[in-house]
């Protein structure tokens, strides 16, 4: 053995026992299918493309928003009829997938609050493409 470098022959293996109250949870999500979609043709001022109506005593969690559109437009997302992010421009050479984490947004549903996507256009109008991905949980 060589001073001054490790010995490889040593191996040291150490399980520590955690306590079923101290680990945390595994939350492979939010997970889910498509739960709505929409195309509108934009206009000059912001109009729902696709609209997810939450169910009472659920809460929606967000997955992913797939949007495209055949010339630039604005995004944004609202919940309960107020806005809850920025606004996006979108051109015609690309495509916007965004992916949420648990817990994205507070989104509890009493069965007439809504998550929507609203687009408008930049300079000329085109169609616009969104997809909702995400699930509702019980609260």
């Amino acid at each position: 053995m060589v001073r001054g470098l490790p010995d490889y022959t040593r191996y040291i293996v150490n399980n520590p026992a955690v306590p079923p109250g101290d680990q945390g949870p595994v939350i492979p999500r939010p997970k889910g299918g498509i739960l709505a979609k929409g195309s509108v043709t934009s206009t000059s001022s912001y109009a729902t493309v696709a609209s997810r109506t939450v169910t009472n005593a659920k809460t929606f969690q967000l997955a992913k928003i797939v949007v495209s559109a055949s010339k630039a437009a604005w995004v944004k997302y609202r919940w309960n009829a107020a806005d809850i992010s920025a606004e996006r421009l979108i051109d015609d050479q690309s495509i916007l997938i965004e992916h949420f984490p648990w817990d994205y947004y507070d989104m509890d549903g009493d069965g007439s609050k809504a998550f929507d996507v609203q687009a408008k256009y930049d300079v000329q109008a085109g169609t616009v493409n969104v997809e909702i991905v995400g699930e509702e949980v019980t609260t």
